[in-house]
């Protein structure tokens, strides 16, 4: 379903003055009438969207104006109008936009933008993408836009993280509608408890973000975008996969959005149930894929007390079964190894906007709270001891503002500031005696500006910086750190732009989720400590791309390199530490410089409204300016599990809007992955083979009612079963030696009913 939303801050309503002249008209596609589309003067405050059938209606002075239009899903249309003394009635017909040209974005400024006019390059993945490639989760998803990739990284708890450019997924800000509220223990198992059903569409940044989202994005952000309350809707979905061909994965989920007649208040409900039975590829009795049960709902919600103001509410819970190892239907203390958690999420946010009566300076106050508990059991050989409680409370709170200033030497230019408050508690108890408690309360404080300026009618600069006072109970010392940021866009001519940009990143001294995370290797529970000399992570991100975007009529091409240097100084490292009163130890050391240099490519084409290309890919250099030892009996300078090479590739065929055909490619280089000695005799650094996951999919869709289609689909994942073949086997297995497709060759089978499918 397209969605159609307001795309700009100041574009929800219109302005009637004094000796003005109306503008009316009908926006349509295909004969059809089309609402939620935003008609605008540019470089103004006046505007409004379209009703029901289509109308809308502008009243303003005598004058010379570029009239706009834009839709989510459809091409932006700039016309030159000339008002005089009496009214103008003017129709438009609107394009699609298959390719997203013309897609507003709030990643680049947290404002909301046009992407190509965007200083910072973002690559986006919308509700349509997600669709067409039958992704359940926000995990599934991520791996089609170029410099992302997923990987999981246990077989015992399918622990999964997100790499930006190589980086390790702490190096990534993962941001719900522009707030961090991804808390540390979320960042192990989160990207399976987000449906996609929630998603209106995915913004990444590649490169240090830092100066505007704070601490920890590094390596990028990946910023979730969930579906607003735009009109009345509803549908139930179910899907069954057979992973393997014999394990059974069953998704359930559900939409529905109320709006009221006068568009001042809506909410929309969401909710996914998921059963997943584990999955044993090599018949030891032990799992490579976990048991998992999953029920998630949440509601977004909006009231408009007025033309300037607005109040938006949301609400998501999440509660998650997952269990892995040997005898998995039974209690965890009858396993020879076990993984068992149940996770609980809950967690909120509000947000009040204001705007001043003439519509250039907006104010945002926001507030967002999340707890996650976790019950869980890491054991082997009947250890009654493995039982434990992990517990992550965060709220995040703040206020922000935006300037904009129409005639700024000539040229417009915004101006963004906020202060922001994160506090971040993380607790872990286990029975084990001999594992230590951790209790770490974190306090941070950050204070941004931002300049947007267009200095010439092809010119865009950057600017901006934020500053960030960082306190820990576990720190004896109070950091206080700024990080500056700057980026260039200069249009070389209409279908050429080219950015580029510096900003500056860090991370504290802290746990973080891997930390708390307590790991099974060759059956022994292991303990990670930090250095007592341990120093905060500096990173310095260069990045520089060429895009080239055309369109002429139905087809439209974009062509995008991306460079990409990045440094860490004093990166945190793990080193083996031997064994304390039996138990092993890992230390948290700095390590010398991190670099990690290449660039993505990517290509997209649509010769017409029905067919679509997209192929995207990386090609990489990440190391250690000097060797250290990850495991004990390995030294290496290689950053882990990070190919050279690595890619994604989508063909979508829509015929009709009955039919829908999508090919896609997943391609993982060879990559270097660490493997512990158990049920091998020695540890060594095996290096993995050149693996391609390909899928195919189609969809028919059968008009039920005048109000209800049911959409049946079906395919294949991983229709070749480019899979890991070397797993180890039984107890003394090492279930962190695990790389490539998440999943083997999985077919599946999904009815879909509801409105506008």
């Amino acid at each position: 379903m397209r969605l159609k939303i307001t795309l700009l801050l100041f574009l929800f309503y219109s302005f009637v003055f004094s000796q003005s002249v109306e503008i009316k008209g009908i926006v349509s596609f295909q004969n059809k009438a089309q609402d939620f589309v935003n008609v605008y003067i540019k470089e103004s405050t006046q505007g409004t969207i379209t009703n029901e059938d289509g109308f809308y209606t502008l009243n303003i002075k005598p004058g010379n104006y570029i009239l706009v239009l834009q839709s989510i899903g459809f091409k932006r249309i700039e016309k030159q109008i000339v008002v005089k003394d009496f009214p103008l009635t003017i129709n438009f017909e609107l394009q699609e936009d298959p390719l997203g040209l013309d897609q507003v974005v709030v990643s680049a400024t947290k404002t909301s933008l046009n992407r190509r006019e965007a200083p910072v390059l973002i690559t986006v993945t919308n509700a349509e993408v997600l669709q067409k490639v039958q992704a359940n989760t926000l995990f599934d998803g991520l791996n089609f836009q170029p410099g992302l990739r997923t990987e999981v990284n246990c077989q015992n708890c399918g622990f999964s993280q997100i790499r930006i450019n190589g980086l390790d997924g702490a190096y990534s800000q993962i941001l719900i509608n522009s707030r961090p509220v991804f808390g540390s223990l979320n960042g192990i198992y989160g990207l399976e408890q987000i449906p996609t059903n929630m998603i209106k569409q995915i913004e990444v940044t590649r490169g240090g973000g830092s100066a505007i989202f704070g601490s920890n994005a590094i390596a990028g952000t990946i910023n979730i975008i969930t579906k607003d309350p735009i009109e009345n809707e509803f549908q139930v979905a179910t899907k069954f996969g057979f992973i393997g061909e014999e394990s059974i994965d069953a998704v359930n989920t559900f939409n529905s959005t109320f709006v009221s007649n006068n568009l001042n208040k809506g909410i929309t409900f969401f909710g996914m149930h998921r059963n997943r039975e584990s999955y044993d590829a090599n018949t030891d009795g032990f799992s490579e894929m976990t048991k998992l049960r999953n029920l998630h709902f949440g509601i977004k919600s909006f009231y408009k007390f007025d033309f300037q103001r607005k109040l938006t509410f949301d609400f998501n819970t999440s509660h998650e079964y997952r269990r892995g190892g040997d005898f998995i239907d039974k209690s965890p203390i009858f396993a020879n190894i076990a993984e068992e958690i149940t996770s609980n999420v809950i967690g909120g946010g509000v947000t009040f906007d204001y705007f001043t009566e003439d519509f250039l300076q907006k104010f945002s106050f926001y507030g967002n709270v999340q707890h996650t508990r976790s019950d869980n059991y890491y054991g082997t050989e009947q250890d009654p001891n493995g039982f434990g409680i992990t517990k992550d409370f965060l709220t995040v709170s703040g206020v922000q503002h935006t300037a904009k200033f129409n005639n700024f030497f000539g040229h417009s230019m915004d101006l963004t500031s906020g202060v922001e408050h994160r506090f971040n508690r993380i607790t872990e108890r286990r029975e084990n005696p001999l594992v230590n408690p951790i209790t770490q309360n974190t306090n941070s404080i950050g204070i941004y500006t931002q300049l947007d300026w267009k200095v010439l009618e092809n010119l865009k600069i950057l600017t901006g910086a934020r500053g960030e006072l960082f306190l820990s109970n576990l720190n004896t010392e109070t950091l206080c750190i700024v990080n500056p940021r700057v980026s260039i866009l200069y249009n070389l001519t209409e279908t050429i732009s080219f950015r580029t940009g510096y900003s500056q990143g860090f991370r504290a001294p802290q746990f973080f989720s891997e930390d708390v995370h307590s790991e099974i290797i060759s059956g022994e529970v292991r303990r990670v400590r930090l250095a007592s000399n341990l120093k905060k992570e500096l990173s310095h991100s260069f990045i520089g791309s060429l895009e080239y975007a055309h369109q002429h009529e139905n087809h439209q091409l974009v062509l995008t390199l991306e460079g990409f240097y990045t440094q860490i100084n004093n990166p945190f490292v793990y080193e083996a530490r031997g064994e304390i009163d039996g138990l092993e130890i890992k230390e948290k050391i700095n390590g010398n410089s991190a670099i990690v240099n290449g660039f993505n490519l990517e290509a997209r084409f649509s010769p017409n409204p029905t067919l679509l290309f997209q192929l995207g890919g990386t090609v990489q250099n990440s190391y250690y300016e000097k060797s250290f030892e990850p495991e004990e009996g390995i030294v290496t300078n290689k950053i882990m599990r990070t190919p050279n090479i690595y890619g994604n590739m989508m063909v979508n065929y829509t015929p009709n809007n009955k039919w829908s055909f999508n090919l896609n490619g997943i391609f993982t280089g060879k990559m270097y992955v660490p493997h512990v000695a158990g049920f091998i005799s020695e540890t060594i650094l095996e290096e993995t083979p050149n693996l391609l996951e390909i899928g195919i999919n189609a969809s028919r869709t059968f008009a039920v009612s005048e109000n209800y289609q049911l959409q049946v689909n079906g395919g294949l994942k991983n229709m070749f079963n480019a899979y890991q073949d070397d797993f180890d086997k039984t107890i003394n297995r090492d279930p962190n030696y695990i790389y490539g497709p998440s999943q083997p060759r999985t077919i599946f089978i999904g009815l879909k009913l509801g409105t506008d499918l």
